[in-house]
């Protein structure tokens, strides 16, 4: 979070040319002078009835600054921050992995994409084009004998006649059963229907 905007004004400057810059002579006798009143403990004011709470409060807003000091410099002198380590077990300063232009571009367009791809000719997988698998289920409850049941779904198709829509779905159900043993043999039995929806 930024700071705000500073609202006290310096009581005078040493640079520059303008009428608020101290004059040599009188920085030279105002530090002079602070320095005699501070070699005393600024006996002086503090002995004074009106001056003595403001240096108080001087004091303790020095013994504040001095304490933020202390911190802000604590902070600054840290080898590390929070979360940032200094060895190749943790994380670095300016260690962040980051992506190219090139790489944000490659991840919008997914030009890597190896499926989930439709294509525009016969040889690839186009768009509708998915088939309904078909349904087996096999029966061994008999002695050596094996029926299976497939149930295979053709395409759905819709027929316009005038006014009148018909849906049609055509299913063909083949019953293949399989005899071991002393006689064995395969036989296979095909039926079709359509079903019609509307």
């Amino acid at each position: 979070m930024a700071l705000s905007s500073a609202e006290h004004e310096p009581f005078f400057v040493t640079t520059g040319t303008g009428k608020d810059k101290v004059s040599t002579g009188d920085l030279s006798t105002i530090t002079n002078a602070w320095a005699a009143e501070k070699a005393e403990g600024c006996a002086k004011y503090i002995a004074d009835p009106v001056l003595a709470p403001l240096i108080y409060q001087l004091q303790k807003m020095q013994d504040e600054i001095d304490y933020l000091r202390t911190e802000i410099s604590a902070n600054k002198d840290k080898a590390t921050f929070p979360g940032l380590g200094t060895s190749g077990s943790t994380a670095l300063a300016g260690d962040t992995t980051t992506i190219s232009g090139a790489q944000a571009s490659a991840i919008t367009a997914n030009t890597a994409k190896t499926s989930m791809a439709l294509g525009t000719s016969g040889s690839t997988a186009l768009a509708g084009d998915t088939k309904i698998p078909a349904f087996t289920a096999d029966d061994t409850s008999v002695a050596n004998t094996t029926k299976s049941t497939a149930i295979t779904f053709g395409n759905f198709t819709t027929t316009v006649v005038g006014k009148s829509t018909t849906y049609t779905l055509p299913i063909t159900v083949a019953e293949t059963i399989v005899v071991t043993g002393s006689k064995p043999s395969t036989t296979t039995l095909t039926k079709t229907a359509t079903l019609t929806l509307t």
